[in-house]
C-alpha cells in the first residue's frame, strides 16, 4: 500500500526526541535541512539534477503505465468484439431482396377484369394521372395541418396551430377534391429512413438510424426508379434536401435536381429559399416535367433549434402556406398533388423515436378531379377497412400508414408496385368512378394487384430464408388468407354480372391479408441471430470473470510479460483456427440458420482463445498465488465490510433495472436513490473518523454531496412514457428546445464560482502553484467566460432572428441587428463562432501544451531559520561555536498532493471542453458535477486516513503493552525507538481502502450527469444542434465529435476522474528502496470500473436480447438503452486506455519521479 499522510501541504524541518503515532506515516511535505548550500537540486520547473540509480534501472524496464495500458487495451478490444457480435445478431438490418417488379408481369391472372374502361393498360393498372407534385415539408406534424377551432378563449393559441389556412379553405370549399390523412410513420423517425419507406414501401430497422447522416444509394426497387425507367430521367424535377440525391444518385443528378445541404439545423432559410427560387419557374412551365418533388426543411430545423411553440415556427409555417397556395393554383386537371410530412416532432422539436407526436405526420392529397366519398364502402360493410383518428381540433380524420402511399402512387401513375413493398393501397384514391359498383370493382383490382405483389415478395423471401420467422408466419398466420381470396376470385370467374356484394367480399379478404401480413412483419421486425447474440454476450461475461480474477487473485501491475505472452498466443491461435472453425460450427443445428461470417468467427475465436490464455496463465501460476494467500475472493471487501456489500448491492440492482421497461423509463430515479444511499452510509463512515477536525470536514462534504445530488436531480428532460410523473425543467418550456433566461443567469454565476472553488480546493494542499496558478486563474477562467458569452449571444441571436417584429414590436434596440446577424447565415455569425473557437483552443491546445511542458503543481522555497540550542534559546551570531547561527530549509509547496493536483488540472481541461458542447443548463450541471467529484475524492482521502489512524492506534497500543517492561527499565527515548521499530515491522499489514465503492459511485455519477444534462436513452433526446458549436455549417470531422462529447461527456469526465481516488493527496514518499508502490491500486481501480460497466451491459444483453427481444417495447425502450450502455462502455474504456493512462497518468508519474528521484511501481 502507498503510504498515506495528514492533510498538510508543505515541507517543514522537524526534530523530536519522542516519536508520535504520526511517525508511522509519511509526512505531508518534504523537508531538507542544510547547513551549506546544496550543489545540485532538482526543481519542479524542469531543471534536472543527477539521475539516481533507481531511475536508470526504471528506464531499462517497461514502465508500469505501459503495462497497465496494454492490459486495458486488451479488455477494450475484447469488449469491442463482444459488442460487435451481439449487435450483429440483435440489430440486424432487414433482409433486402434485389428483385424488381416489371410492367409485363403482375404475377396474377387479370382476365377476370374485362371492364373496357380499365382493361387497356400499359402496365399493372391504367394510369390515372399524368403528372404528380410531391411537396415534402419535413417534420410537418399532423396537428400543424388541420384546423383547430376548439381552443378556450383564455388559452393562447400555440405558434404552430392554424398557420396553414390554404388547407383549411380546401376542406371547406373543395372537400370533394381534398383528402386529409394522419400519416403514420414507422420508427425510427429520421428523414433517411422515412424517405426509404416512402419510396420502397418497406419497414426500416432501428440500426438504420445511425446512417441518417451518411446516406448511400438505395438499391431496392422503388417507385422513383420505376418512374425514371418508364418515363425518362428528364421528366423528373427535384429541389430540396440533398438526402434524396444521396439515395437516388442515378435518378436525380445535376441535370434535373437542385439539392442543398441539409444538416445545419440552425439555418432555417437557406434551403427553403433555394427551393422557392427553383419552384417558381417550374410551376410556370409544367411541360418540362411529369414528376415534381420539393422537399422543404425549415420547419424541421426550426423545431430542432427552437421547438414547435416558438415565433420562428409561425413564420416558417406561414411561408409554407404561401408556397402551397401557389402550387395549388398552378396545377392542371391531370396532376395529383401530395403535401406531406416525413415525420412529426416531439414537444422539444426533436424526432427519431416512436412517440405519437413523432410518428404522426400530416398528408394532404388534392386533385381537380373529384374523389368519390369513402362512405360508399359502408354500403357494402367495408367500413372496417378504414382507420380514423381520435378527435383533433374537434374533428375526426382518416389515418393511413406512410408505406401505403407507395402502392397507391405507383398504380395511379401507371407504375408497377415496388417488389419489396408491404403497404396497402389507400381506398379513397381508387373510388373515382361515378357509380358505386364500378368504384368497388376498380378498388378490388388495385387491391388484388397489391396483394399479389406482397404474396410474391413473401414467396421470394421464403426461398432465401425457409426457416425464418417470416416463413413460419406465412404458413401459420396469413398465407391462407391470400389463398382463400384467390380461390374466391376464381369462383367469380369472368362473370360481368357478379354482384357488388361478392366483389366487396373479395375486397375484404385481400384487405385482411394485407393488414395481417403487415402486422406480422412489424411484430417480427427483423430476424434475430441468436447464435451471434449468445456469442457476444458470452464473451463479455467471460471478460467480466477475467477482470474479477485479476482484481482478486492475479493482482499484478497491468499486463506482466507472462500474461502478455499467453494473451498474444491465444489471439494468434484464434486467427489461425478461424477458417477451420466455421465447418465445425455449422454442424450445430442452431448455428446453421445464423448469418455467421468469417469475420464473425475470427472475432469470436480471437476473443475466446485470448480469454483462455488468461485463464491458463492463472492456472499455471496457481502455486505462487497460493503462497501469497491471494485466493481469498473476499479481500475485495476488506474495508469496511459495509462498503463492499453496498458496492455489490448497487451493481446488482443496477443490473436488475433492465428486467423491466418501467425501470428503464425511470432509471434516473434509481440512480438518485443509489447516490443518496451512499450519502447516508457515508455519513456513518464520517462520524467514526477519530480526528475531530477531519470528522467535521467529512460530515460537511457528505452533506454537500447529497445536496448536490438533489440539485442535479432537478434538471430533467422527460420521456413520453413518464407521463405526468415527470416535469421537464431543462428547457424554457415543454414545447421549446431553447434555454430559459434564468439558466443563462445561473451560467454566468457558475462561471464565476467554479474557478474560485477549484482554487480553494487546491489551496488546501498548498498546490495552488505552478501550472495551477496559470491555468485556473487565467486559462480556465477565460475559457469559461468565452463559452458563457457564446451561449448568451446564441440565445439573444435566436430571439431576434426572423421574429423581431413578433417579439419586440417597437421596442427594438440598437443591438438587435447585431444580435440577429449572429444567427445561422448571419453576417455577424463569425463573432460568436470565433469566441467559442478560442475557448476550444484553451481547452484542447493552450492548456494541454502548458501542462505538458510543466505538469506539476509544486514550488520550492528556501528559508533561513535560526538554530535552536539545547537550552531552547536561539544561537547568536557572536557565539563561540563554529557552527552557523542559521540553518536553511527547503520547503516544497504542494508536495502532499503532487500526483493529485497535477492530474486534476487535466480533468479541468477536459471539463472545459465538455461544457462548451453543452446547453447552458448542461454546463451548470457539469460544474456542480465537478464539485461533486471533488467532494468524493476528498471523502475517500479522509476515510482512508481515518481507517489508517484506527489501525495505527491499535498497533501502537499492542506494541506498548508488549514492551511495557522495557519501557520501565530504559529511558523514554529508547522506548520510543523500540516502539517505532516494532511499528514499522507492522507497516506492511496496513489496511487498504476498498476501492470498489468509490468506483461504482463514480460510474453512477456519470449516469446522473447524463440525465441532468438533458439526455435520455432515446434517439430523440440527442442534442443535434451541438454539431454546429464553433462551426457555421456541418463539418464531417468535428460535428460528429461535438455530438459524441455532448452526449457522452458526463461519462468521459467520470472515467477520467477515476485515478484521483488513489492519487488525491497521495504524497510521493518512497520506501527504503526508493520506490513508491502505486500501480497495483491504479490497476484494480481501472479494472473495477470496466467490470462494473461490463456487468451492466451483460445484464442489458441478457434481458434485451434474451428475454424481451419480442417485447412490445423492445425498440422503443430496451434497444436504445442497449445502444447507450454499449457506447458508454466503449467510451469509458477508450478514455481509460488513452487519455487517462497513456497520456495523463504516465506524464504525471514520470515527472514526479524525475523531480523527486523516486521510482513509482
Amino acid at each position: 500500500m502507498a503510504h498515506r499522510t495528514p492533510p498538510l501541504g508543505q515541507a517543514q524541518a522537524q526534530t523530536s526526541a519522542t516519536p508520535s503515532p504520526a511517525t508511522l506515516r509519511s509526512r505531508t511535505s518534504a523537508t531538507t535541512t542544510q547547513r551549506t548550500t546544496s550543489t545540485s537540486t532538482t526543481r519542479p520547473n524542469g531543471a534536472r539534477g543527477p539521475v539516481s540509480a533507481s531511475q536508470k534501472t526504471a528506464t531499462k524496464e517497461r514502465t508500469p503505465s505501459i503495462r497497465l495500458a496494454k492490459l486495458l487495451l486488451w479488455v477494450f478490444l475484447v469488449h469491442v468484439g463482444a459488442i460487435y457480435l451481439f449487435t450483429r445478431g440483435f440489430l440486424l438490418s432487414r433482409s433486402v431482396l434485389d428483385s424488381k417488379s416489371e410492367c409485363d408481369n403482375t404475377n396474377m391472372d387479370e382476365s377476370i377484369f374485362t371492364d373496357d374502361r380499365l382493361a387497356v393498360s400499359k402496365c399493372w393498372y391504367p394510369q390515372q394521372y399524368k403528372k404528380a407534385v410531391v411537396i415534402v415539408i419535413d417534420a410537418l406534424r399532423f396537428d400543424f395541418v388541420v384546423p383547430h377551432h376548439d381552443l378556450p378563449d383564455y388559452e393562447r393559441e400555440p405558434y404552430y396551430l392554424n398557420k396553414l389556412p390554404v388547407i383549411h379553405r380546401l376542406l371547406e370549399e373543395q372537400s370533394d377534391n381534398t383528402l386529409v390523412y394522419q400519416f403514420v410513420a414507422d420508427p425510427p423517425t429520421t428523414t433517411l429512413q422515412r424517405l426509404k419507406a416512402l419510396t420502397t414501401g418497406t419497414l426500416p430497422t432501428i440500426i438504420d438510424a445511425g446512417s441518417n447522416f451518411a446516406s448511400s444509394a438505395l438499391k431496392e426497387d422503388n417507385w422513383l426508379a420505376q418512374f425514371e425507367s418508364l418515363r425518362g430521367q428528364d421528366r423528373i424535377l427535384f429541389m430540396g434536401d440533398d438526402t434524396w440525391t444521396g439515395l437516388f444518385p442515378s435518378v436525380l443528378n445535376t441535370n434535373n435536381s437542385h439539392a442543398f445541404p441539409s444538416l445545419d439545423t440552425h439555418d432555417l432559410d437557406t434551403l427553403d429559399n433555394g427551393v422557392i427560387k427553383a419552384l417558381g419557374p417550374a410551376l410556370e412551365d409544367p411541360s418540362k416535367w411529369d414528376l415534381l418533388i420539393a422537399h422543404f426543411l425549415g420547419v424541421d430545423h426550426c423545431g430542432h433549434t427552437y421547438g414547435p411553440n416558438d415565433p420562428h415556427m409561425a413564420v416558417k409555417l406561414e411561408q409554407m402556406n404561401d408556397q402551397l397556395e401557389k402550387v395549388l393554383k398552378s396545377v392542371s386537371d391531370d396532376t395529383l398533388v401530395l403535401i406531406m410530412g416525413d415525420h412529426g416532432m416531439n414537444g422539444h422539436g426533436d424526432h427519431g423515436g416512436d412517440s405519437d407526436d413523432e410518428v404522426e405526420a400530416g398528408m394532404v392529397i388534392y386533385s381537380k378531379r373529384k374523389f368519390l366519398d369513402a362512405s360508399v364502402l359502408d354500403q357494402f360493410s367495408l367500413g372496417d377497412m378504414l382507420r380514423y383518428t381520435k378527435p383533433v381540433g374537434g374533428n375526426v380524420y382518416r389515418t393511413v400508414q406512410q408505406i401505403d402511399l407507395v402502392p397507391s402512387l405507383s398504380l395511379l401513375l401507371g407504375l408497377p408496385i415496388p417488389f419489396n413493398n408491404l403497404g396497402s393501397v389507400i381506398p379513397e384514391l381508387f373510388l373515382s368512378a361515378k357509380d358505386p359498383k364500378s368504384a368497388i370493382r376498380d378498388l378490388l383490382r388495385a387491391t388484388r394487384l397489391n396483394a399479389a405483389q406482397v404474396a410474391t415478395y413473401f414467396e421470394s423471401y421464403i426461398e432465401l430464408h425457409p426457416t425464418s420467422d417470416i416463413a413460419m408466419a406465412v404458413e401459420m398466420e396469413f398465407g391462407e388468407l391470400f389463398t382463400r381470396a384467390e380461390t374466391f376470385m376464381r369462383e367469380l370467374g369472368q362473370d360481368p354480372r357478379a354482384k357488388t356484394e361478392d366483389l366487396a367480399k373479395a375486397l375484404k379478404l385481400y384487405s385482411e391479408y394485407l393488414r395481417t401480413s403487415l402486422s406480422s412483419c412489424k411484430r417480427i421486425w427483423a430476424h434475430f441471430d441468436v447464435p451471434l447474440m449468445a456469442a457476444g454476450g458470452g464473451i463479455l461475461l467471460a471478460s467480466c470473470v477475467c477482470l474479477l480474477l485479476h482484481i482478486t487473485i492475479y493482482r499484478t501491475v497491468g499486463m506482466p510479460p507472462s500474461l502478455e505472452r499467453f494473451l498474444a498466443g491465444g489471439t494468434l491461435l484464434g486467427i489461425a483456427l478461424a477458417r477451420h472453425l466455421k465447418p465445425l460450427l455449422l454442424t450445430i443445428e442452431t448455428v446453421q440458420e445464423s448469418s455467421l461470417g468469417l469475420v464473425d468467427i475470427m472475432i469470436f475465436s480471437m476473443s475466446t482463445f485470448s480469454i483462455a490464455g488468461f485463464l491458463m496463465c492463472l492456472v499455471l501460476n496457481a502455486k505462487s498465488f497460493a503462497k501469497k494467500e491471494s485466493w481469498n475472493v473476499f479481500r475485495m471487501i476488506r474495508w469496511p465490510p459495509l462498503s463492499g456489500f453496498l458496492a455489490c448491492l448497487f451493481i446488482f440492482v443496477n443490473c436488475l433495472i433492465f428486467a423491466s421497461n418501467s425501470y428503464i423509463v425511470h432509471e434516473s430515479t434509481f440512480i438518485i436513490g443509489f447516490l443518496q444511499t451512499f450519502g447516508v452510509i457515508g455519513l456513518l463512515f464520517s462520524l467514526r473518523v477519530p480526528d475531530k477536525a477531519a470528522r467535521i470536514k467529512a460530515v460537511i462534504l457528505v452533506l454537500s454531496f447529497m445536496a448536490m445530488t438533489r440539485v442535479l436531480s432537478a434538471s430533467t428532460v422527460c420521456r413520453e412514457e413518464q407521463g405526468d410523473l415527470c416535469s421537464p425543467t431543462f428547457y424554457a418550456s415543454a414545447q421549446q428546445s431553447v434555454p430559459s433566461q434564468w439558466s443563462l443567469v445561473m451560467l454566468v454565476a457558475s462561471g464565476a464560482i467554479t474557478p474560485y472553488l477549484i482554487r480553494l480546493l487546491l489551496s488546501g494542499s498548498k498546490s495552488m502553484t505552478g501550472i495551477a496558478l496559470l491555468w485556473v486563474d487565467y486559462g480556465l477562467r477565460i475559457g469559461i467566460i468565452l463559452g458563457t458569452l457564446y451561449a448568451v449571444l446564441d440565445f439573444e441571436g435566436s430571439k431576434t432572428d426572423g421574429t423581431r417584429a413578433a417579439t419586440t414590436g417597437n421596442n427594438a434596440n440598437a443591438f438587435e441587428p447585431l444580435l440577429g446577424g449572429m444567427s445561422a447565415g448571419g453576417k455577424y455569425l463569425w463573432i460568436k463562432t470565433t469566441l467559442v473557437r478560442i475557448a476550444f483552443g484553451f481547452a484542447l491546445l493552450i492548456g494541454p501544451a502548458a501542462w505538458w511542458a510543466n505538469p506539476l503543481c509544486m514550488d520550492i522555497q528556501t528559508v533561513d531559520e535560526p538554530v535552536i540550542t539545547a537550552d531552547g534559546n536561539r544561537k547568536s551570531a557572536g557565539s563561540s561555536s563554529t557552527a552557523p547561527a542559521t540553518q536553511r530549509k527547503i520547503i516544497i509547496l504542494g508536495y502532499a498532493n503532487a500526483f493529485g493536483a497535477s492530474y486534476y488540472m487535466t480533468l479541468t481541461m477536459m471539463f472545459l471542453f465538455v461544457i462548451l458542447t453543452q446547453k447552458p443548463l448542461g454546463a451548470i450541471v457539469l460544474s456542480v458535477g465537478l464539485a461533486q467529484i471533488s467532494c468524493l475524492v476528498e471523502l475517500v482521502d479522509i476515510w482512508r486516513d481515518a481507517d489508517f489512524a484506527v489501525w495505527q492506534q491499535g498497533v501502537i497500543a499492542r506494541i506498548q503493552a508488549e514492551t511495557q517492561e522495557s519501557v520501565e527499565n530504559t529511558d523514554g527515548i529508547a522506548a520510543a525507538a523500540s516502539i517505532q521499530a516494532a511499528a514499522q515491522a507492522e507497516q506492511a499489514k496496513a489496511p487498504t481502502l476498498n476501492l470498489l465503492l468509490p468506483t461504482v459511485v463514480l460510474s453512477l455519477m456519470g449516469n446522473l450527469f447524463f440525465f441532468a444534462t438533458g439526455h435520455q436513452a432515446t434517439l430523440s433526446s440527442i442534442q443535434w444542434p451541438s454539431a454546429f458549436i464553433g462551426v457555421p455549417t456541418v463539418n464531417y470531422l468535428f460535428s460528429p465529435i461535438l455530438v459524441i462529447v455532448n452526449t457522452l461527456g458526463p461519462f468521459i469526465l467520470c472515467a477520467m476522474a477515476l485515478p484521483l481516488v488513489v492519487l488525491w493527496k497521495m504524497p510521493p514518499k518512497a520506501n527504503k528502496l526508493g520506490m513508491l508502490v502505486l500501480f497495483p491500486e491504479l490497476t484494480r481501480l481501472c479494472l473495477m470500473m470496466m467490470m462494473h460497466q461490463s456487468l451492466v451491459l451483460v445484464a442489458n444483453m441478457f434481458f434485451t436480447g434474451g428475454m424481451f427481444r419480442r417485447h412490445l417495447m423492445v425498440w422503443k425502450v430496451f434497444a436504445p438503452r442497449f445502444m447507450l450502455q454499449a457506447s458508454t462502455l466503449l467510451m469509458m474504456d477508450l478514455v481509460l486506455v488513452t487519455v487517462t493512462v497513456l497520456v495523463v497518468l504516465s506524464r504525471v508519474i514520470r515527472e514526479v519521479s524525475t523531480v523527486l528521484s523516486i521510482r513509482v511501481v
